[in-house]
């Protein structure tokens, strides 16, 4: 995504208070709040933000984040700053258009194993909808819920891979840029 690693941050707080609304008012995303919620980038590129001392560029982002997340939600998010990345478009695009290639059709059953806020759900081509089954998976439980939020016809999970019990011989492909 382009902008400023500030930019990034202050589109992550408005994802977050848009996430916050949205589950406190008890209903599904509205169009317009999905196109803020689909910008969350994570925290990745920002680990300044959780600096027990931030720095005076990163304090009011640290002070807002302290104040808009729980306790487990901003540990679960500061957790995150190693493995959070983000995957351009074009990468996304390449990979379904290999999957398609590879046979991929309608109906399938499809895992992303580490989902983010899930941009190869929210690219997946058209033709393979009817009747397909997505399941994504993402650790930290911000992240999943904004997923979830965007996705409302798939299943998420909002724990580490390794703690789902998923069925065996289930899936017909997994995808993503882990």
């Amino acid at each position: 995504r382009s902008g400023s690693l500030r930019q990034k941050a202050q589109a992550n707080l408005a994802a977050i208070r848009t996430l916050k609304t949205v589950e406190t008012e008890n209903r599904p995303g509205a169009p317009e709040e999905k196109a803020v919620l689909v910008k969350y980038t994570g925290w990745g590129a920002m680990p300044n933000a959780f600096a027990p001392q931030p720095s005076r560029d990163w304090q009011s982002v640290a002070g807002e984040l302290r104040d808009l997340l729980s306790a487990e939600e901003y540990a679960s998010a500061r957790a995150s700053t190693p493995n959070a990345h983000y995957t351009s478009p074009e990468v996304v695009q390449a990979i379904w258009q290999a999957m398609e290639q590879f046979g991929l059709k309608p109906g399938a059953h499809i895992l992303e194993p580490s989902m983010g806020v899930g941009h190869f759900f929210g690219m997946m081509p058209e033709t393979l909808y009817p009747g397909t089954k997505r399941t994504g998976v993402e650790l930290d439980s911000t992240t999943a819920r904004i997923a979830a939020t965007l996705y409302p016809d798939s299943s998420v999970h909002a724990k580490g891979f390794e703690d789902i019990p998923l069925p065996k011989n289930f899936f017909d492909a997994a995808i993503g840029n882990i």
